[in-house]
């Protein structure tokens, strides 16, 4: 009995595993261009290879409003007409259960929504999807964005943005709220309102009205919450909320962090990859409930710039499309100059399902590495030094010229003897 309700559950598409799809919650593309969107998925309570990942689009708020029709790339791997040659998927190399999508071509029809499902071959079903999935925002609509997460170490100056995609000099009134991590929606909980530039408590703005992000002053551990921005402009009546929320990530400083355990010596134009590595905690967690694994790179100290972000527009210009991540979590940084002797530090953000639609994530210093950038140089230039096999060959062609030489006079002086000595007995 207990069999013909769990095959009866599974058709209908509902199922008691506690595993998690991930998606990335927003991404700002443009007409023409092209987007990557990665899908991630824990244990999903059955053997692998019954699982296959199909992908759907919908104009609705949640993936579970995607239907057959919605679907654009199937269980087999075939792909819908409206996408055929412009949609390709590839598998994380680095990761299990982790593949990624990529558009080209994009249209302002697509989309907006794309989900990441899980579906069941041996029963025919999906039992599984990402909830929000992935919502493509175009040029031109009103919209603000955040970024899905930030690191943080406790005691510095943490700064969550938040991007208005119309004329930022309009905003009237900018709120900040916690978020609930589950329900993905602002909270009631406010953190303060600003109508003009001024700090409230250990919370202010970067630089109302020209940055809303939101500063928070000496950061706590406690401050590892997440973070909704909420707006209000002179064009529109009502206020404007981000369709994401930020999660705030802070590790606890420690002055160990600040002393490199690796270092590595090269010359300037050349590339270097520099090591991080990484544990999961031991607890009631394995490697399969890892979602995803973040890593971010600072130079200099551990609350330094960012030489690697996730996102790009958080990288500092100096490494910007010059860095990027091998075997997950290692820093190749291309064309080194001499900027770059200082120190590198590295942080890791493992994300893990704790249930349906919740996360745990855990970060960990995965170490430093110090850099020393050497200049290219030419020797002085030296006359060149004759090898001791020369100097003989010298020495003996010398010996044998005197020799010759005195040959000479003696013959020569022979000869003029002799002469003298006819010469008189002639006479």
């Amino acid at each position: 009995m207990r069999l013909f309700i769990v095959i009866s559950l599974s058709f209908l598409g509902i199922t008691g595993s506690p595993g998690c799809v991930h998606q990335m919650t927003i991404r700002t593309v443009q007409s023409g261009g092209s987007v990557t969107i990665p899908c991630s998925y824990s244990d999903p309570g059955k053997p692998d290879e019954d699982v296959r990942v199909i992908w759907g689009e919908t104009d609705q708020e949640y993936c579970s409003s995607v239907t057959a029709e919605d679907t654009i790339i199937s269980s087999s791997g075939n792909v819908t007409e409206k996408y055929e040659g412009r949609l390709y998927r590839e598998k994380d190399p680095n990761r299990n259960r982790t593949e990624y999508i990529k558009i080209t071509g994009l249209e302002p029809t697509d989309g907006p929504r794309f989900c990441c499902l899980l579906y069941d071959i041996q029963y025919g079903n999906v039992f599984k999807n990402s909830r929000l999935g992935t919502l493509l925002q175009f040029p031109g609509t009103e919209d603000i964005t955040q970024l899905d997460e930030v690191m943080a170490v406790s005691r510095e100056e943490g700064i969550i943005p938040c991007y208005y995609s119309k004329d930022i000099s309009d905003i009237t009134k900018v709120t900040w709220y916690f978020a609930d991590r589950e329900s993905h929606y602002c909270t009631h909980i406010l953190i303060h309102e600003w109508s003009k530039a001024r700090q409230y408590g250990r919370y202010s703005l970067v630089n109302f009205t020209q940055d809303i992000s939101l500063h928070i002053h000496r950061l706590h551990v406690n401050n590892e919450r997440s973070y909704c921005c909420v707006i209000s402009t002179s064009t529109t009546r009502a206020t404007l909320k981000s369709k994401q929320f930020t999660r705030l990530i802070v590790a606890e400083y420690q002055s160990s962090f600040n002393l490199p355990t690796n270092e590595i010596s090269l010359q300037e134009g050349h590339s270097v990859t520099l090591t991080c590595s990484y544990t999961l905690p031991s607890d009631r967690y394995t490697e399969r409930d890892v979602l995803r694994v973040n890593v971010y790179w600072r130079v200099g100290n551990v609350t330094g710039p960012y030489a690697y972000h996730p996102y790009q527009e958080m990288v500092h210009s100096t490494y910007r499309h010059r860095t990027s991540i091998t075997e997950m979590t290692n820093l190749m940084i291309n064309d080194v100059t001499k900027a770059d002797n200082t120190s590198f530090h590295c942080f890791v953000v493992v994300k893990r399902c704790a249930g349906d639609y919740r996360y745990d994530d855990n970060i960990q210093y995965g170490g430093g590495t110090r850099l020393i950038i050497k200049e290219y140089f030419t020797e002085p230039s030296e006359p060149p030094q004759m090898s001791s096999f020369g100097q003989e060959a010298l020495v003996l062609a010398a010996y044998v010229a005197i020799k010759f030489f005195i040959a000479v006079i003696l013959v020569v002086l022979g000869c003029v003897y002799g002469r003298t000595k006819n010469t008189k007995r002639s006479t």
